[in-house]
C-alpha cells in the first residue's frame, strides 16, 4: 500500500526539520571546537566574537542538512506504516 502525497510531506517536512535542527546543534559544537583549537577564536572573546563565527557556519549546517532530512523522511514514509 502506498502511502498518501499528504504523509509523504508530511515526513519530509519533518525529516528536513529534524535533521537540520540535529545539524545545527552538532555542526555549532563542531565548530566552536575547531576554532578553539585553531585559534580562529579565544576562549576569553567577547559574546559578539562568538556570534560572528559561529552564525555562519550553523546557517551551512542546518541549510545543507535540509534537502538530505527531506529525503530521509520521504523514504522513511514509504517504509514505516502508520497504524
Amino acid at each position: 500500500m502506498d502511502p498518501s502525497p499528504s504523509r509523504r510531506m508530511r515526513w519530509a517536512v519533518g525529516g528536513a526539520l529534524i535533521l537540520a535542527l540535529l545539524a545545527i546543534v552538532l555542526g555549532g559544537v563542531f565548530t566552536a571546537v575547531i576554532g578553539l583549537f585553531t585559534g580562529q577564536i579565544a576562549p576569553e572573546a567577547s559574546w559578539v566574537d562568538w556570534v560572528r563565527v559561529l552564525w555562519p557556519a550553523i546557517l551551512f549546517w542546518g541549510l545543507g542538512a535540509l534537502p538530505f532530512g527531506a529525503a530521509l523522511g520521504f523514504f522513511a514514509s514509504l517504509i514505516w506504516r502508520e497504524v
